[in-house]
């Protein structure tokens, strides 16, 4: 029996980042769910073309190419993440109070999370994907509705952000 799989990595993830979000508040937890968006373009579009730097198909400078056995799918992920952290370190965005407070944290910790989830997997091959569908409780359920997990959290902000209280 292994003790770290997709659902116990999941549910330590949403720990970590609800505990991280109430300390760090709103408009650091909103910074990450928007950089989490951006960050999914980011990969979606220059993950192919720096898959093929670090297997040599392609070179920069002029024949410099960085050899790796990396998958694309590991590509994929590593740039999502290394662009979420680093946008959602130096984003600003408003920090205007909201009456629903730890709860409007709370929502956007899952929203990310649940997004991140879904973006990591769409990036899996069919043979990967169909295989973590098959070992997690959880990831089927992303997976599956994922359309709303594209779209919730951005009714989310919208919700939020209109029933927010001025400073």
């Amino acid at each position: 029996m292994h003790f770290l799989t997709w659902d116990t990595g999941i549910l330590a993830a949403l720990g970590v980042l609800l505990a991280y979000s109430l300390f760090i508040r709103k408009h650091k937890s909103l910074a990450t769910l928007v950089s989490l968006y951006i960050a999914y373009l980011v990969a979606a579009t220059w993950g192919d073309q720096v898959y093929q730097l670090f297997t040599g198909q392609r070179t920069a400078l002029g024949g410099v190419w960085i050899k790796a056995n990396a998958t694309p799918a590991m590509v994929e992920v590593g740039i999502l993440i290394l662009v979420t952290f680093l946008l959602s370190s130096f984003l600003k965005l408003g920090g205007r109070r909201s009456k629903y407070g730890a709860l409007e944290i709370i929502a956007y910790s899952i929203a990310t999370l649940a997004l991140g989830v879904m973006f990591v997997v769409s990036f899996l091959d069919p043979v990967s994907r169909a295989h973590v569908l098959s070992i997690s409780k959880i990831v089927p359920y992303i997976y599956t509705w994922k359309q709303w997990v594209l779209g919730v959290p951005v009714l989310m902000m919208v919700f939020f952000g209109i029933y927010s209280e001025d400073d």
